[in-house]
């Protein structure tokens, strides 16, 4: 995760959240307006996170949210406020907002906040990994196979492996049973 997307109306506070994440060796894109972020994004831009203030003239934060829905744009958005309650914090995450931090921050907190945003984004790779392992029949330990039958047998597995209960495997000698 190294490409960030500020999005605040306060030039002057942009500018610093862009120098800041930029020592600490983030690529920064800093744009006054929600409107114009849309357009890029639109245009297919992409970024790893999005730092998007919540109260801004024209489109605000939690519209942004919205637009982004109705658009049909996925994004990770992290909702800045100065002036957030709880229940605005609550409505952006119902919206997609991945997390939201009440501003002044202190740069710790946000360097902590996106530390959290990069773990929660390798987990879901990583899932969407084994997921498409386990769906190509390799993610059963030592067991290989793409047959027809194997696959059946690994969507079975699948299936009963949360369930605490006995299955009974039976097979010619030699066809792994015992995997």
């Amino acid at each position: 995760m190294r490409d960030i997307l500020v999005i605040d109306d306060e030039r002057g506070f942009g500018e610093m959240l862009r120098t800041m994440l930029t020592k600490d060796g983030y690529r920064v894109t800093y744009l006054a307006a929600a409107k114009a972020a849309l357009e890029q994004l639109g245009q297919g831009t992409a970024y790893d996170v999005i730092l998007c203030d919540v109260q801004m003239p024209g489109l605000s934060g939690v519209d942004f949210l919205r637009e982004l829905g109705v658009r049909g744009l996925t994004a990770t958005v992290v909702m800045m406020s100065a002036y957030g309650t709880i229940d605005t914090a609550v409505e952006c995450m119902k919206l997609g907002a991945l997390d939201y931090i009440s501003k002044p921050f202190k740069a710790d907190e946000l360097f902590l906040k996106l530390r959290r945003v990069e773990e929660r984004l390798g987990l879901e790779r990583e899932n969407a990994q084994l997921k498409k392992e386990v769906a190509s029949g390799l993610g059963f330990d030592e067991i290989l196979g793409r047959s027809e039958p194997m696959r059946k047998l690994f969507d079975t597995i699948s299936k009963i492996a949360d369930y605490k209960s006995t299955v009974l495997l039976t097979g010619e000698s030699g066809t792994g049973e015992e995997l």
